[in-house]
């Protein structure tokens, strides 16, 4: 196991650089002016190796405890070299940032996957078209099905279509047969 080395002369200097690391890990593109006050709060120059192996320990070790890889203890263990109170601020911060850093890891494996947009919710509702320009006696039950995605480059995305009832029973049956 490798020891996150965040050497900082304040409490406050120590929060912003775990903040700053997590800030690098999730932006995309990653920013010059971030690794640059990261230098600074850590006492590294900018193209060091020492911020390098930093910047990938701390990015690798967090991943495995957003996935659940690691549980807090074995992530506590990662600043065995940080006092308690320090560690503990690192895992507050984590586990604040946690969310921010999950959308991240989904966005970079949907951005591997192809470019298939990533749904994030839908909406449904059932309708009765009860005749059409061509034909004013047509009955028919639709199922209006829309999705809110996004696509590889983090853009918001709507995708709809509609169904009628037998695809809509179609679409039930494949999803029984899933679960």
């Amino acid at each position: 196991m490798h020891d996150i080395i965040v050497k900082t002369t304040t409490d406050e200097d120590f929060t912003e650089a775990i903040f700053l690391l997590i800030d690098y890990m999730v932006e995309l593109p990653r920013t010059q002016r971030t690794r640059d006050r990261l230098a600074t709060l850590l006492g590294h120059p900018s193209n060091s190796d020492e911020l390098k192996n930093t910047l990938k320990l701390f990015e690798n070790v967090i991943r495995k405890y957003c996935v659940g890889e690691l549980d807090e203890g074995q992530l506590r263990a990662h600043f065995s070299q940080l006092p308690a109170n320090r560690q503990q601020r690192a895992v507050e911060i984590v586990n604040l940032r946690k969310p921010e850093i999950a959308q991240r890891l989904i966005d970079e494996v949907n951005r591997r996957e192809g470019g298939v947009p990533l749904v994030e919710s839908f909406d449904w509702d059932v309708s009765w078209v009860m005749g059409s320009s061509s034909l004013a006696s047509l009955r028919k039950q639709l199922c209006t099905v829309v999705f809110a995605c996004r696509d590889v480059d983090s853009k918001p995305k709507t995708v709809s279509f509609e169904m009628e009832r037998e695809q809509v029973d179609e679409v039930i049956r494949h999803l029984e047969a899933v679960v």
